[in-house]
């Protein structure tokens, strides 16, 4: 019985080792390197007349205004990044100052020396955004001082401005035939914020 159980164990160690080596495995490694994930540039630029895009730029200055009188102030907004822009809003941030000491015909009727008065005087009175050939006339701003629209967001462009697309945007401000005494000397400091989106 001894002998059979030796004769059985060898008979099984044999059946293992070659079991073992008479089985072959095949391998092979494939690589990948150098995988990229990225994102595109957003960007908007703006210009006076279309020729050079600016991040920041002084669009106009009008001075010595008189009350009825009409000025018009252009500009471009151009897509300079790699996405289609679907809405463009404008903020006007406006601030009125007195520029300087009063004169003796505004201070007969400007009851607030520190604070200028223009901008209630301010009116737009035509405001267009153009691309790609449409004009979108923007009715809804227009008869407004720049009082009123201060600080508020104004929806220009809806739509699909593609990479280099450019918006054209014609506003016409008036200085109010009513605008008295109270606003001589006054300055209105009018920043614009453009805000693109995707």
């Amino acid at each position: 019985m001894k002998r059979v159980m030796v004769v059985g164990i060898l008979a099984l160690l044999v059946f293992a080792a070659g079991a073992k080596f008479g089985v072959s495995y095949f391998s092979n490694v494939a690589r990948s390197d150098g995988n990229e994930i990225s994102t595109g540039d957003f960007d908007v630029g703006i210009s006076r007349d279309g020729s050079r895009y600016y991040d920041d730029y002084r669009l106009f200055s009008f001075d010595n205004m008189k009350p009825g009188e009409n000025r018009t102030f252009e500009f471009y907004i151009k897509n300079r990044g790699d996405y289609q822009i679907s809405s463009i809003e404008l903020l006007f941030n406006v601030t009125d100052l007195e520029n300087g000491k009063m004169g003796r015909t505004e201070s007969l009727v400007d009851g607030t020396p520190d604070t200028g008065e223009l901008s209630r005087y301010l009116i737009i009175k035509d405001f267009r955004v153009s691309t790609e050939g449409r004009e979108n006339v923007l009715n809804g701003y227009i008869g407004k001082s720049l009082r009123e629209l201060n600080s508020t967001s104004l929806n220009i462009f809806e739509g699909s401005l593609p990479e280099n697309g450019v918006v054209k945007v014609s506003v016409t401000v008036q200085l109010s035939p009513s605008a008295g005494n109270d606003c001589l000397t006054d300055t209105s400091k009018i920043g614009l914020l453009i805000t693109a989106r995707q």
